[in-house]
């Protein structure tokens, strides 16, 4: 998800920021710009039968930049927005990985949201993985099967999200397919959960997509799933079903964590060529750790057993953070992946291998604005 950092961009987004704080003090409205840019370099020992050495961007978080604002309604009421674009900071590329929405909150009755947006298992089990919280993008569980890392949010989507009633929330999801006469055909729905009770966090989260993939304006764009030659496809699926549920418990100053979650997707079949493709399931079984180790530094590592239906994958990765400042830390992190016989190895971010083992060491900087 992305935006072209131009000049016209950034006189737009000053105009909107400015025009509205202008008017906003009295009406009690806020309007927030911000972001963040995450860049550095990696090795990977095997990508096509070859070493690699690139730059990076987005490691842990992808670099965007954002637009947040509100006003009070009164009442405990307000209108809310929040408009955010993606790119790279090595390539410039836009990227559309990130939310855009408005809508309305209310203390004592949640909040409700129209728009391009993150899932219920984003919200209520991508927390209990390290690639959904410190660990980021690179730690996610092979293609991302279960959606932790957030590769794709839902569009034409209307979303709820409840207070926190002693520690118990929990919320729901709508995509819409936009097709007419088709409303089955690329919609999506999904409910969570979460409770936290002092050093205790559990959550639980389920998705359904219909024909995912199958038209080009509907909840979420094609799959991208191992095809028969162990390569990686771009792929539509008649149904997909995603469940997720994790726990974290703080002892403190660290805090372990374990999740387990499966996704199964069938009718599935080439989104370019509509060859039929097998049908597929995963299932993840995650084991991660987070170390406040120094004020400023933290550790962070994880297992993941995935077993897929004719193969499965060991991952286990590391990484350390260090804090200069409240905008500014610095990372590394190292990333090892074993496939069974005939699969792919490919650690997110990287291209497949060509064979069983993939090896990734990596380096970056993030700033936030």
């Amino acid at each position: 998800m992305g935006i072209s950092m131009n000049r016209a961009a950034v006189r737009a987004a000053g105009t909107i920021v400015a025009g509205t704080l202008s008017v906003g003090a009295a009406a009690q409205s806020s309007v927030a710009l911000y972001g963040e840019l995450d860049a550095g370099f990696a090795y990977v020992n095997n990508v096509g039968g070859r070493a690699q050495y690139r730059t990076t961007s987005g490691l842990i978080d992808g670099s965007y930049w954002g637009l947040e604002g509100a006003e009070d309604l009164g009442g405990g009421a307000k209108a809310l927005f929040r408009f955010e674009r993606g790119f790279s900071v090595s390539s410039g590329e836009e990227f559309n990985d990130h939310p855009a929405y408005v809508g309305l909150g209310s203390d004592a009755y949640g909040q409700v949201t129209l728009g391009h947006q993150y899932d219920s298992i984003h919200d209520y089990f991508a927390p209990f993985t390290l690639t959904g919280g410190n660990g980021g993008t690179a730690f996610a569980h092979p293609f991302d099967n279960d959606n932790a890392n957030n590769s794709y949010l839902a569009a034409n989507s209307i979303k709820y999200a409840s207070p926190s009633y002693d520690g118990f929330t929990f919320g729901g999801m709508y995509a819409f397919s936009n097709g007419a006469g088709r409303f089955a055909e690329n919609r999506a729905y999904s409910i969570g959960a979460n409770y936290s009770a002092g050093a205790f966090n559990a959550g639980a989260a389920w998705l359904r997509a219909n024909g995912r993939g199958v038209t080009p304006s509907g909840a979420y764009d094609p799959f991208v799933l191992p095809g028969p030659d162990g390569s990686l496809v771009s792929a539509s699926v008649r149904k997909q079903d995603t469940v997720g549920v994790g726990a974290s418990y703080a002892l403190g100053d660290v805090t372990l964590a374990g999740a387990w979650s499966r996704s199964i997707s069938t009718g599935v079949a080439d989104a370019d060529s509509g060859a039929p493709l097998a049908s597929i399931a995963f299932s993840n079984y995650e084991a991660n750790a987070t170390w406040q180790l120094l004020p400023a530094l933290a550790l962070a590592g994880m297992y993941v057993y995935t077993n897929a239906s004719n193969a499965h994958w060991h991952t286990g990765a590391v990484q350390a953070n260090y804090q200069f400042s409240k905008r500014t830390d610095v990372y590394a992190e190292a990333l090892y992946q074993r496939a069974s016989s005939g699969a792919p190895a490919v650690i997110n971010t990287n291209d497949p291998s060509s064979g069983r083992n993939q090896l990734m060491i990596a380096a970056g900087v993030r700033h936030r604005f």
